[in-house]
């Protein structure tokens, strides 16, 4: 199972190379970026691991940077609310910790 994921990570990495260079060098066109596609290197990896191995803080930190970056590239700003939101999340981790 673990050689399927490899390989498929390998053929998705290989193809999203492939279009990136061909766009560079000019010789295809194709617009399958967004702003602020790059985000999703973060989101789909942490949602994946959600689904396969559960929630967990890591997996959360990961999902919600990615948000956060994602949503400031398309113009929704989050900066002026991190500190609070950052302090607020530290706080109900630390209440509902398991000893």
């Amino acid at each position: 199972m673990k050689s399927d994921n490899r390989k498929f990570l390998g053929i998705v990495l290989i193809v999203l190379g492939g279009i990136v260079l061909l766009n560079r060098l000019g010789l295809w066109n194709i617009d399958i970026f967004f702003d602020g596609w790059w985000t999703l290197l973060l989101i789909i990896p942490a949602l994946y691991l959600m689904t396969k191995n559960g929630v967990s803080t890591g997996n959360v930190v990961l999902l919600l940077i990615g948000i956060f970056f994602l949503l400031d590239e398309i113009g929704f700003s989050l900066r002026g609310y991190l500190l609070p939101v950052v302090l607020v999340t530290i706080g109900i981790a630390v209440l509902f910790r398991k000893k």
